[in-house]
């Protein structure tokens, strides 16, 4: 499970507050769709077996952005990714 929090653009064209998008966008704020697959880039996915983009923002991010730049480091189609969403989590998965 990763966070992709935002899209860096949706967040800078967005209705926030300049303050909100500094925190949101700082080094200790949220992990945008770029940063989450540069993180997911360097580990070992030797054995990955499931990759879920969780703690998206309704209103800075979509589904469709969050699993197109994870599924471009992980070479696979989008929709092998799985999305949790803040109403419903996310379907159970079998890990071992």
């Amino acid at each position: 499970m990763l966070e992709c929090n935002h899209d860096a653009d949706m967040l800078a064209e967005g209705r926030y507050p300049a303050h909100l998008k500094r925190r949101i966008a700082g080094r200790f704020g949220h992990l945008d769709n770029a940063a989450a697959a540069a993180l997911l880039a360097q580990l070992d996915r030797t054995r990955l077996k499931h990759v879920v983009a969780a703690h998206l923002s309704q209103e800075n991010n979509t589904q469709a952005l969050a699993r197109a730049a994870l599924a471009l480091v992980l070479n696979c189609d989008p929709d092998w990714i799985g999305v949790a969403d803040q109403d419903h989590g996310c379907d159970w998965r079998q890990v071992g």
